[in-house]
Parts: C-alpha cells; sequence; structure tokens
C-alpha cells in the first residue's frame, strides 16, 4: 500500500506558476500611439497594429501631395511597397514626404 501512494505522488503534475499579467498593462501596449510626420511641421497620430501601406497612402493623400510621395522608416527610404511591414509597430519612425519631380 505504501509503494502505490509513492507512485501516485510521483505520477501527479508539478504545477507551473506562471506570471499573470495585469489586464490594463496589454492594453496598453495595444493602443501604444506612433506619429507619424507628414512633412510641414506636422505629425499624425496612428495606432500600433494599423496596416501600414493603407495608412501611410491615407496620411499621403490627406497632405495633397497628388500621388506622389516618399515613406522613410527609420531613416530608409521604403522605395517598393514589398519591402514595408505589413503593420506598424511600437518604436518605429516613420515620415512621409513629397516626392519632389524634377523635369
Amino acid at each position: 500500500m505504501a509503494d502505490e501512494e509513492e507512485r501516485v505522488a510521483v505520477e501527479e503534475p508539478e504545477e507551473e506558476e506562471t506570471l499573470a499579467r495585469p489586464e490594463w498593462a496589454e492594453e496598453t501596449r495595444a493602443v501604444q500611439p506612433i506619429y507619424v510626420d507628414t512633412g510641414r511641421g506636422q505629425g499624425v497620430e496612428v495606432q500600433s497594429g494599423s496596416p501600414f501601406a493603407t495608412t501611410l497612402e491615407r496620411l499621403a493623400d490627406e497632405a495633397h501631395y497628388g500621388g506622389y510621395f516618399r515613406v522613410f522608416l527609420n531613416g530608409s527610404e521604403v522605395i517598393n511597397p514589398e519591402d514595408a511591414p505589413a503593420t506598424i509597430e511600437p518604436g518605429m519612425r516613420i515620415a512621409v514626404t513629397s516626392y519632389d519631380k524634377v523635369g
């Protein structure tokens, strides 16, 4: 009988300790605003998780760039839309400027 009690004690899985994050911490991270420099001394607030390409196209349209604009992400120009990230994330430095067409 003592052997059965020991076997049962060994077979029971140990409970894992998990640190639960408070709900407000998740909400704060999910809605952290990011400011996009749209030129002319203006910055527009966008939410993290927003689609990158469509959000920047909308901002360029609102800035009246006439369909010709450049996008900079963390100091480097994003030339091809395929090179752009899918979503806007916290910590990104984004700027939209007019495209000066010469000639």
